[in-house]
């Protein structure tokens, strides 16, 4: 089983998530998902996002995110509720500030 990450929000509250490799198939479930830079120990999260089906969603915007920004890993947390996913993404945003989630992108 691939190893889990935690990602905290701004709330300093840690959200495990998963490599989208090695975490099994795609599931068509609700999730959040982040493209992260990877390099040694450090993570930087170039874009964080949530879909309510994550087969569809996960991959939008993912080649900008290589390109432009380094990014080399997706992680996933699957979540099921809406209202769940929307605020672990605001949490997440706020406290990592990816640069694709700002308003210039």
């Amino acid at each position: 089983m691939a190893q889990q990450i935690e990602f905290v929000g701004q709330s300093g509250h840690g959200y495990r998530y998963l490599p989208l490799e090695g975490s099994g198939p795609i599931s068509p479930t609700g999730a959040n998902y982040l493209f992260v830079k990877v390099k040694g120990e450090e993570r930087t999260v170039v874009y964080a996002g949530e879909t309510e089906c994550l087969h569809k969603g996960v991959h939008t915007g993912w080649d900008r995110a290589r390109k432009a920004h380094g990014a080399n890993t997706i992680f996933v947390r699957l979540n099921v509720t809406r209202a769940v996913r929307k605020a672990e993404l605001d949490d997440i945003v706020a406290a990592h500030q990816p640069p694709m989630n700002g308003a210039e992108e």
